[in-house]
């Protein structure tokens, strides 16, 4: 019989493990502590490579998101700053709010608005016809000469008129000349016209120059929505005008007025004035000369007088 004899020792590869690598501490150190060197053989990322990957990653991404922020910030302080002006300000001039009431009961009219802080901030255009100020005395807002009354304050900026508490026009002015978008509604705030204007003329119109410069104006021609239609103006080359009236879609209605170009005293010379029919759908009218005048103001061709008058009355 065979004695086999059981192993009593254990192998001596196991006999020489290393221990558990302990830390400081004497408590067992972290598994990533260290890498096997068979490890970083392979090509795989040691401890130290990730952690700097990840701080050049923080270090690409934290300065754009703090100019991020910092822009953000500069943008509401800068929103901020541009409502506080809005109402102060229009186009860089400075300005006042002010209102005027009219009426009373359902009648009862209130306009919002504002005015030029400095009256002489700002010119209205020689060639703008209606120029609309505020007169204190009156309390009235108009493109009117308001006699008594000085010149009166230039209105600028937003306008509101109200009746019986319902909104009905709403716009802006530069220096009395009316700008930008212009608005109408009815009793029910439904949009009922709607006008774009650029410092006192519909913005699309069209002017011509007698110089290269565009200093000097030499016609003014209305257009809204594509078609000709409103105050028509031409000019003498020294700025005097030469010719006043009004289209509608294309057609010249109503009275025409010539002028010299000369203004003794500082009143403008009439040379003509021509009748056209009331409406651009009287295709029948003929127009007609009403009166004509030489250099000095005399009268030098005038329309009996009855005849204007029948004429007037058939076209009304």
């Amino acid at each position: 019989m065979s004695t086999v004899w059981a192993q009593t020792s254990a192998p001596s590869s196991l006999t020489t493990a290393s221990k558990p690598v302990l830390a400081p501490s004497g408590t067992p150190a972290s598994p990533f502590s260290s890498v096997p060197s068979s490890l970083t053989t392979l090509g795989l990322p040691t401890m130290s490579s990730l952690k700097e990957q990840k701080d050049a990653y923080v270090a690409g991404v934290m300065p754009d998101l703090g100019l991020k922020i910092k822009q953000l910030k500069k943008l509401k302080v800068d929103k901020k700053a541009k409502n506080k002006l809005s109402k102060t300000e229009y186009e860089g001039l400075s300005m006042v709010k002010a209102y005027t009431k009219l009426g009373s009961g359902d009648r009862t009219i209130v306009e919002e608005f504002y005015v030029l802080r400095d009256n002489d901030a700002a010119k209205p255009l020689p060639y703008v016809r209606d120029v609309f100020k505020f007169y204190q005395k009156s309390s009235r807002v108009t493109s009117s000469i308001v006699r008594d009354e000085g010149t009166g304050l230039l209105l600028h900026g937003p306008y509101k008129r109200y009746q019986n508490g319902d909104l009905v026009e709403e716009g802006y002015y530069y220096a009395g000349m009316k700008d930008g978008r212009w608005e109408r509604y009815d009793g029910n705030f439904m949009l009922v016209d709607k006008t774009r204007w650029h410092r006192g003329v519909p913005a699309e119109s069209r002017i011509t120059y007698h110089d290269s410069a565009h200093h000097k104006v030499k016609e003014i021609i209305p257009i809204e929505y594509g078609k000709v239609k409103g105050t028509y103006m031409a000019f003498h080359e020294n700025g005097i005008l030469a010719e006043e009236g009004k289209y509608e879609n294309g057609v010249k209605i109503g009275r025409w007025t010539e002028f010299y170009p000369i203004n003794p005293s500082g009143r403008r010379m009439r040379k003509k004035l021509i009748q056209y029919a009331s409406n651009q759908w009287d295709t029948e009218f003929e127009p007609y000369t009403i009166t004509e005048w030489d250099e000095k103001g005399k009268v030098t061709f005038e329309r009996a007088k009855e005849k204007v008058i029948e004429d007037e009355e058939t076209g009304n």
